[in-house]
């Protein structure tokens, strides 16, 4: 019985000749290895934690198999029972704590399983402890932290005793770039309230454009929905963000707001060059566009003469440009077989990117007037993608690049090499410094970035990402936003 082994125990600490026979007695009995047992498994079923400690004495504590006096004298004892039963008593006794309220025995945690704890602590609102017990038994960060945060933002939106702008700071600081969590998510939650305004503040922080937009839309907020999709440099999202708005504007209305952004304006006469003509000679109209509107009736004379003769006339300029690539793209099928024929110029510029034949993707953006950044964003995420990263690299000293370095930092991070990642991080600009030291991980860099801007909430930033062991670090920033608040 666990008595016979915690009193052996006892005179083993006391260094006393009597620990030897107590001990024989117990071996001779055979009952070392039960005794061992029982002193675990009855430590599990104990609410006290001073017999938990002592039915669980342990010679070290240096990592989670350290030898127990009961395994100091059984050398095939396995220590798997007594590490989970540990790490278990420090949950339970967490949760049992008058502040929390949770008097579980051992069997009823097992029964519940810790993904029910959890999910209780959450919908009780203890998100520290929570947190907590999640880091300490390293649960996966979709099951653990991450949700346990998605839960803290989506009640912290309806807190109305606070304004937009803390609530958006105060989720910012706390989520981070935590794994999982979607800012767009707690964005909707907050629309759901009646918070406008806070929705839009929180997609702010999601870097992924194809989730703000259709948010941005469902809020009516057509005008930011068409400038992050251009700001993404998606096509195909600024196409799905203008053919909304063709259904939900008046005529007017949709050309007016396709004139304050050039680029969908662009994108949407090619799309009716091919599929609405009558269209296009609307918007030359609206902008009194002479030129294109001489262009265009010359183009539909030209559609009209071919439809009536056997043999076509010269192509007219309007066709110039289309002829012009799928001459390009059959040259390139019967020299490498690239299977360009029909595609769109973008498509065949990403094509040729991913085929290595970057000469002749660089042809086509001087010939074609392709936008820089445009360009540099489909040249920058194609040899990443490849991990062609020595081209990369002469890729961004070629000319200073127009969608700046923080790009290169995040693109690399996310083909996880933070090796190349870190070779762009002193090239940002110094507004983004702070964000490029925290994407590769470097909390020092950030820290020296955010003290010398003197500015706060990068400091605070920094902070939100320190953990226990970064003591001196917190410090420092502490002191350095104390500082700066008094100045």
């Amino acid at each position: 019985n666990t008595e016979n082994e915690v009193e052996p125990h006892q005179e083993y600490e006391k260094s006393s000749q009597k620990a030897d026979e107590y001990l024989r007695e117990i071996k001779e009995q055979s009952m070392l290895g039960e005794a061992v047992r029982q002193c675990v498994e009855a430590a599990g079923h104990e609410y006290d934690t001073n017999t938990q400690k002592a039915l669980l004495r342990v010679r070290h504590i240096l990592d989670l198999s350290a030898a127990s006096f009961g395994k100091c004298f059984l050398t095939d004892f396995s220590p798997d029972s007594f590490v989970s039963t540990c790490r278990e008593l420090r949950v339970l006794n967490a949760v049992r704590e008058p502040s929390v309220g949770l008097p579980l025995t051992h069997t009823q945690f097992k029964q519940m399983t810790l993904q029910v704890l959890i999910d209780r602590l959450v919908y009780r609102q203890f998100y520290p402890l929570a947190i907590e017990i999640c880091r300490f038994l390293k649960i996966p960060d979709y099951q653990g932290v991450s949700r346990v945060l998605k839960h803290w933002a989506s009640c912290k939106v309806q807190q109305k005793d606070l304004s937009d702008e803390a609530i958006a700071r105060a989720v910012c600081l706390k989520v981070g770039d935590s794994p999982g969590v979607s800012y767009s998510h707690i964005a909707a939650k907050a629309y759901e309230c009646g918070r406008t305004e806070l929705a839009i503040k929180l997609l702010d922080f999601e870097a992924r454009s194809g989730e703000q937009v259709p948010l941005l839309l469902k809020m009516k907020r057509s005008q930011l929905a068409l400038s992050k999709a251009v700001e993404s440099g998606d096509t195909d999202l600024v196409y799905t963000v203008v053919s909304y708005l063709k259904n939900e504007m008046n005529r007017g209305d949709f050309f007016m707001t396709l004139r304050n952004q050039p680029v969908a304006l662009s994108l949407y006469r090619q799309f009716c060059k091919l599929q609405e003509q009558d269209t296009l000679k609307d918007l030359f109209n609206q902008d009194d566009d002479h030129q294109e509107l001489a262009n265009y009736y010359v183009s539909a004379s030209y559609r009209e003469k071919v439809q009536s003769c056997d043999t076509p006339p010269a192509p007219c300029p309007v066709t110039e440009d289309e002829m012009k690539l799928l001459r390009f793209q059959r040259k390139l099928d019967d020299e490498k077989g690239a299977g360009l024929l029909g595609l769109s110029l973008q498509a065949t510029m990403e094509a040729l990117l991913a085929l290595g034949l970057h000469k002749q993707a660089e042809q086509l953006y001087r010939d074609f007037k392709v936008p820089d950044k445009r360009y540099w964003w489909l040249k920058l995420k194609s040899l990443a993608e490849k991990e062609e990263w020595e081209e990369l690299e002469k890729f961004s000293k070629s000319k200073k690049s127009p969608i700046g370095y923080l790009a290169f930092v995040e693109v690399c991070m996310k083909s996880h090499n933070k090796h190349e990642a870190t070779k762009y991080v002193s090239k940002v600009t110094p507004e983004q410094k702070v964000k490029a030291h925290l994407a590769v991980g470097d909390l020092e860099g950030a820290a020296d970035a955010a003290i010398e801007r003197r500015n706060e909430s990068e400091m605070a930033a920094v902070l939100s990402r320190c953990s226990a062991s970064d003591r001196l670090l917190m410090d420092r920033l502490n002191r350095a936003k104390a500082s700066t608040a008094k100045k």
